[in-house]
């Protein structure tokens, strides 16, 4: 079992350790020198995880709203080109990096990381796509691409420290446009002087706020941070060049979004130390918000073991981080959206239905009087003592402790440190395929889903990605 490593700074503090290369440079060298060959067996079988994953919840996402916004603004503005649009078509690499990564984030059913809480692969996949398909790859250079935006965006984010989350910043929008600039700069084999330009333009535009929680704000900055990215890439390619210090300047990087705090140790161990095994990904089971995920597991397996009926319980007590209340703000949600971060909506769903699906996240289901009934049962309490245990804080940062009491006067409690899919309790195979074939079924069909799995289990096989996405559909 592999436990998340979260990195912990004291707010104002910076860690100063000596290095010689600022950090956009040790980014940029260490893309120049990535090749398949060096990444190890188990780390290529992550990253083949999170392209499945990916690819499938996008999918999915095609046919929301927000997807078929971006892609409408996409078709608008964007050159027709040689990357796959999802939904049909194609668009230059820019384009259809903004239009797929706004798909594969629409339904908040892709993966985290908590190497700065990001949702990682759903920028880095699709910009990987787009590039390397623009740049007329194989199946092994989108791997290792998106094995270069991953750690690049991770190891970054791991230096600067959980406090820029926890300041509001969306750091999905923040990293996520180096994990763009680093895909697309290995995609189109830039040297490491022009990677490093990349990175570092890219982070001189970087932003985004927690705030756009539960709107479709939110998977639009993911898609605006992704086509930044892959943009920065394109002009770094054609001879732009931007200050390597950018970080570390006394007006850059780490003082504005960190407070001073950087560790450049997190970059000199790219290669040696690998985030998309530690801290690892987390594969959603439930397509919400994680923050939600635990407490829904822990009423879920209560009722399963005790075979407590709906109607038979009284009251859903969930003590939580503060960070999680801070993620889950909609109390009674209206839409869809809020319902994504919506603590009583996860219980409540999984306590009439069994399970929280896809298929749950409409306005009919918001509209039902017994979901109504049922949230009002469920009350959610931030413990402010809650990291105060550096165990606790360590092994259940997104936990929750859930007291069900019963109609009976019989209560129940479970402390849930981790929900399903999570990289302390990783989907089976079985699980992670089911996923998939759910997801890209919806837009494709259920042959051409499996069609696609496995192609993609075989990425490494392919030698070109033209044709890929063939049979897609919004």
């Amino acid at each position: 079992m592999t436990i998340p490593s979260l990195p912990s700074f004291t707010a104002g503090q910076p860690t100063t350790q000596p290095t010689t290369q600022p950090a956009a440079r040790l980014i940029g060298h260490w893309l120049a020198g990535l090749e398949r060959a060096g990444i190890p067996d188990d780390v290529a079988s992550a990253a083949r995880a999170c392209i499945i994953d990916t690819l499938g919840v996008a999918l999915a996402g095609v046919g929301t709203d927000t997807a078929r916004l971006a892609r409408g603004e996409a078709l608008d503005i964007h050159a027709a080109g040689p990357s796959t649009l999802l939904g049909g078509g194609r668009l230059c690499a820019e384009g259809a990096a903004f239009a797929n990564t706004a798909a594969a984030h629409a339904l908040d059913f892709d993966d985290n990381s908590y190497a700065g809480f990001v949702h990682g692969s759903a920028v880095v996949v699709p910009t990987a796509l787009a590039a390397v398909e623009a740049a007329g790859g194989t199946g092994a250079d989108l791997l290792t691409a998106v094995v270069a935006g991953a750690e690049a965006e991770y190891a970054l984010a791991v230096a600067l420290g959980n406090g820029v989350y926890e300041a509001g910043w969306w750091t999905t929008a923040l990293f996520g446009v180096v994990g763009a600039a680093a895909t697309a700069a290995k995609a189109f084999r830039l040297d490491g002087d022009r990677a490093a330009d990349a990175v570092a333009f890219a982070l001189c535009g970087a932003g985004g706020m927690r705030a756009c929680f539960g709107t479709g704000a939110k998977p639009l900055l993911a898609a605006q941070a992704a086509a930044n990215g892959l943009r920065a890439a394109r002009l770094a390619k054609r001879g732009g060049a931007v200050p390597h210090v950018v970080v570390e300047d006394p007006r850059g990087f780490a003082r504005l979004v960190a407070q001073g705090r950087f560790d450049p140790t997190a970059l000199t161990a790219l290669g040696r130390r690998w985030h998309l095994l530690d801290p690892g990904i987390d594969t959603k089971a439930y397509p919400v918000c994680l923050s939600s995920h635990a407490a829904a597991d822990a009423v879920r397996d209560l009722m399963t073991e005790h075979r407590l009926p709906p109607s038979d319980i009284t009251a859903v007590r969930c003590v939580v981080p503060p960070l999680v209340a801070a993620n889950l703000t909609y109390d009674r949600p209206t839409t869809p959206g809020e319902a994504r971060f919506s603590l009583p909506f996860a219980v409540a769903c999984v306590m009439l239905h069994g399970d929280l699906t896809l298929d749950h996240l409409t306005t009919a289901t918001l509209a039902d009087p017994h979901l109504h009934a049922a949230m009002e049962r469920v009350s959610m309490r931030p413990d402010p003592g809650w990291n105060a245990d550096p165990d606790r804080a360590r092994l259940a940062p997104e936990g929750a402790d859930v007291t069900v009491e019963t109609a009976t006067g019989r209560t129940f409690r479970r402390f849930c440190a981790s929900a399903r899919g999570t990289v302390a309790r990783p989907l089976s195979a079985q699980e992670h395929a089911g996923k998939f074939h759910d997801c890209a079924g919806r837009a494709m069909g259920p042959e051409a889903a499996a069609r696609l799995h496995r192609k993609l289990l075989d990425i490494d096989a392919l030698p070109r990605l033209d044709g890929l996405l063939d049979g897609s559909i919004g």
